[in-house]
This record gives structure tokens, sequence and C-alpha cells, in this order.
């Protein structure tokens, strides 16, 4: 085994040595070689640093313009966009005392109930009436009986079903005076039936052809209200906790002490996860109250609000420049409601006498000729032949009141038989522009020789609801007020003697039995030529009753942060809520977004 032992360790010396002589070879020519190929060469690279250079040059030219062109290439992929999510918040005008959409009254209030309800139909953004719970709207042939079938699951914000008895319920509720909701359609002679869970029949008395615009309505929850007296609706909790069905669901409401002592309303919405709507942008949608629009203006300004429709155009021309701008003539307008039922203004000479002695170009002063407003209707909404007007005379003004029984003193005032001036009380809301209108109405009334006390009704004031406590009772000789005159011309409502005293909204009490079978025939005449003229009787008598002078259209101007997706420029709104018709769609948000290829 030694023997073994000592032999094997020979042989590793061996080949040792051998590895070690190979590797000195290999290094020694190795060396030679550098120096020859690498080393002996390097006086070369003077004659060819030229060469060397311009190929340096040009990797790193390719480098950057691979580097750019991926750049360019992946940016004009990619654009900004108005993304899902983000806030928008809205100036308004006036308290909000009720988030029931029966009851709204202020500005506030009708905005709220726009965001937080759904109607059956509502317009569109072209001014038509589109179906919105409902899924259909179908007349049979004599137009008196319409069937409404409503969409299939619809759920109101706290998930319970939107169904036929929802309808009912809130057309009773309507329909109940003791409840004296602010809705202005009439359903009393109205049969309504309920034919299954989705589906209501309305039987009309008689024939109407325009009934689908009666049924722009919110609807409310039956089982939210269901054993609550109609007299106590308003002081119900749901007032404050409104159960809805439309785009946004009430989160929060914050009181706090605004400008010159007025309370400053804020109230947060979040996203109707349940709208049958899907994909509202919006994640937020915040309403602050204030209690002029001076308030609004500085609001602005100061970027406490992103938007407001509260604004004349003169006010919104006091705003930066950076703040957008959209002028909107809307199907809406102000009258001076003379109210026929008031000792003063009972004679129909008397109200003549208003129309031909004041000169209304001076009340009109300010105001655009494209507002300019002589009707109880549009000319878009019906096209009849108009009736001629009385033109200004305060001659033949001052001689009607004389042949109305009354005098004029040594002052030129006038006096009643019983020698008492005969002062006519203006009410008015108080705004800029429906004010002022007012105001300057008063004076061409005392020029005319009546006395003149103008009410400007301040709705801020705590208790001052000025529809409750002024227009329901009609508590005045002539009304100042903005009316809306809806999708299609049908002046019923406000001058029918169905709907005159506090239950109505006859502003005027006005009664003719003329008038009345006109209208009555207009509104259910389904031949256009019936109608046509039907119209053109009620306007005549209009114009010679004088229950209503027209003042000027209404115009919306809307006032809105940049880089906001609002409702469209080329809308056509027959009000100004109808701005909110696709409100879905609205953004504040903008990302970075890969273009559809």
């Amino acid at each position: 085994m030694k023997i073994k032992q000592k032999k094997s360790g020979r042989n590793k010396e061996k080949v040792s040595r051998r590895v070690v002589k190979a590797a000195n070879e290999f290094g020694e020519k190795a060396g030679k070689h550098f120096s020859e190929r690498f080393v002996g060469r390097l006086s070369n690279i003077r004659e060819v640093r030229i060469w060397v250079v311009e190929w340096a040059l040009l990797v790193l030219v390719v480098f950057l313009l691979a580097i750019t062109q991926n750049t360019w290439y992946g940016e004009s992929f990619e654009t900004e966009a108005f993304v899902q999510g983000g806030e928008y918040s809205e100036a308004t005008l006036g308290n909000v005392n009720s988030m029931n959409p029966l009851y709204a009254t202020t500005s506030s209030e009708r905005t709220l109930a726009k965001l937080l309800f759904a109607n059956l139909v509502s317009p569109d953004s072209t001014g038509h009436l589109k179906n919105e719970l409902a899924e259909s709207v179908v007349a049979d042939k004599d137009m008196r009986t319409w069937t409404v079938k409503l969409k299939e699951g619809l759920v109101w914000s706290d998930g319970q079903a939107i169904n036929a008895d929802d309808v009912i319920y809130t057309i009773d509720l309507i329909s109940d005076t003791t409840a004296k909701t602010t809705i202005s359609i009439d359903f009393a002679s109205v049969k309504v039936e309920k034919e299954d869970e989705l589906t209501i029949k309305f039987v009309l008395p008689s024939p109407y052809v325009d009934f689908k615009d009666s049924l722009e309505f919110p609807i409310i929850p039956k089982h939210a209200l269901e054993g609550v007296s109609p007299a106590l609706v308003y002081e119900n909790d749901f007032s404050t906790h409104p159960i809805g069905s439309g785009p946004f669901v009430l989160n929060a409401m914050q009181t706090s002490a605004g400008m010159a002592g007025n309370n400053l309303q804020t109230i947060y919405l979040s996203r109707n996860d349940r709208y049958f709507k899907k994909d509202t942008r919006l994640d937020k949608f915040t309403l602050k109250t204030y209690g002029s629009t001076a308030h609004i203006v500085e609001a602005i300004k100061n970027a406490d609000v992103m938007a407001t429709a509260e604004l004349s155009m003169s006010e919104s021309e006091s705003l930066p420049g950076t703040i957008g701008r959209r002028n909107t003539l809307i199907n809406g307008g102000v009258y001076a409601f003379l109210n026929t039922a008031s000792n003063k203004l009972s004679n129909i000479k008397v109200r003549q006498a208003i129309q031909r002695g004041i000169d209304m170009s001076k009340v009109r002063e300010g105001i655009d000729e494209t507002q300019v407003l002589d009707y109880p209707f549009l000319p878009r909404q019906e096209e009849v032949e108009l009736p001629k007007l009385a033109e200004y005379n305060a001659d033949e003004a001052k001689k009607l009141i004389t042949d109305a029984g009354l005098k004029f003193d040594d002052e030129g005032k006038i006096i009643d038989k019983a020698g008492e001036k005969v002062v006519l009380d203006i009410a008015v809301q108080k705004r800029e522009e429906l004010s002022r209108v007012a105001e300057r109405f008063g004076k061409g009334l005392e020029e005319l020789g009546f006395g003149v006390s103008v009410n400007v009704y301040d709705e801020t004031q705590v208790g001052a609801d000025f529809f409750s406590t002024v227009v329901r009772p009609r508590d005045y000789d002539i009304l100042f007020y903005e009316v809306d005159l809806g999708v299609s011309a049908d002046p019923f409502v406000y001058y029918s003697s169905t709907q005159a005293g506090d239950a109505g909204w006859n502003f005027s009490n006005y009664s003719d039995e003329l008038a009345e079978d006109a209208l009555v025939v207009a509104r259910t005449a389904a031949d256009a030529k019936l109608r046509k003229t039907k119209y053109e009787s009620f306007l005549k008598l209009w114009v010679q009753n004088v229950p209503a002078i027209g003042i000027y259209q209404s115009t919306m101007t809307y006032n809105y942060m940049p880089n906001t997706l609002i409702y469209s420029e080329d809308s056509e709104l027959t009000d100004a809520l109808d701005r909110f018709s696709e409100v879905q769609n609205w953004a504040s948000r903008k990302a970075h977004v890969n273009m559809t290829p």
C-alpha cells in the first residue's frame, strides 16, 4: 500500500508542472499578441479619430431618437378627458325649508327636488318631453284614456321598489286640498286606476291632447309616508330625510351664519348608486343657499361655489372674465297678475286703464327685445295669429278711469266714490330684475294717479314664505311673479276659474265663460285647426279683459367655472332646471386616458 501511494504522489507533481508550464507559455503568447495587435496599433487611432467620433455621435443620435419616438408615440395614444369622480357645487337662492319635492317653492328647494327625485316624464335637452320613470305613455284614439307603464327594476334610494302604488299615492296627495302641495297640476276630475304593479291608467273626463305634459311631476315613496295625514306631510321627517329616485341622495345638511346675518345652508349630496340611469360621473354635488344675489356674486368671486343659475345678465357681468357664461331663453315669463277679485281691480275698465296708461317701454328698460313677452304663452309653443295690443295712451286711460266711476282729485290722484285715494298693493319677491320692473310699474301707476305700495318680500327672512303667505291667499292687488309656461301652449292652469282661490294657480282669480270654453276646447281638440282657432279666441279675450300683463320672457344665465362639463350650449331648455336633464354626464375631474384605436 505504501509503495502505491508514493507512485501516485509523483504522478501528481508531474501533471502540476505541465499545467504551470502551459500557463506560462500561454501568458507569454497572449502578452505578445496584445502588444502587437492592440498596444502596437494605438498610434493608428489618431488617423481614424474622426471616424470614431462620427460613429459615436451617430450611435448617440439613434439612441436619443429611439427615446423621443417612444415618448411621442406613447403620448399620441393618450388624451386628457373627463373621468369618473369629482365634485360639483352650485349657489342657489332662498332657504330649503322642506326637501319634499311636492312643497318646493324657493329656487333652492326646486333645484334640490330635481337632483333628488325623478319625474314620470321630463323635458330633454331639445325641449321635448321624454320618458323618465315611465317606460311608455300611450293614449287611446279619443285621447281620454292614457296608460302609463313604469320601467322595470326601478328602486328608491333605500332599495325599495318603485311601483304603481307610489304614483297613485303621489297623485292622491297632490289632489288633497288639505295637503296644500305646490304642484300646479289638477287631477281632481281624473280617475286613476292601477292595472298592475307597473301600470297606471288615467281616465279623463274629456279628451286632452297634451295630457302627457301633466305627468311632469316628481313621485314620492308611499312606504315612507303611508299612514301620515295629508295635512301633516309637510311637517313629517321625510321633509328633512328624503328617500328619492334621482341621480343624487342626501348626505348631510349644515347650517351656519352667513353674510349680513343670513343663514347659509350647505347641502351635501352624493351619487345615488341605485339611480336608474347608470354611471353618474360626479361623486358629490353640493348646494349652498344664499339670501341674495349679491351674496352669490361674492361666493362665485371667492370660488366658494363652482356655478349658479341665479344671477341676471347684468349681475353676471360683474364676475371675473375667467368665469364661463351661457344665456338661454326658457319657457317661462314674468307677468303682472291683476287680482280681479280685488275691489280696486274688479272693474274691467280700471284694468284696461292700467293696460293703456303705463308706458311698458319704461317698465322694460334694459330688457333685450328678444325677451319681450306680451301674451300668456310663447309664439314658439303655438303658431297662432296674435291680437293687436292696446297702445300706450294716458288720456284714454284716464277716461276709462272716470268711466269706471272713479274720479281725480285736485292733485290728480285717483279717488273712489267715498273720496278715498285708491292705493294699489303690489307684491313681489326680492330679486334684482323682478323687483326692479315692479318698482318701475308702480311708478307708472303713480303717474296715472293711483296710490301705490310696493311690497318687496325677502324669502331669506325667517318665516317669510312668499308663496304660502302672499301668493296662495292672494294678498295683493297686483302680483309680479315668474311662472313656468311648460312645454306646450296650455295656459289653462293660470286662467281657469277652477284654479282660482288659494288652492289653485289662477293668480288673477280670473273668470270668464267664453275664455274658459276656449281654453277647454283648445286643450282637448285633436284637430290642429280647431285648436288654433280656440287659442286665438282666448288670446283676444285675454287682451280685452286684462287679467294679467306680460313683462318679459325668462332667461337663464348660467355662470360656471371653466374646465367643467355641463349641459350642452345648444340645449333648448323649457325650464332652468332642465339643465339637469343629463346631469349624470356632468364632470369636473380630468385625467390622461388611453385613446381608443
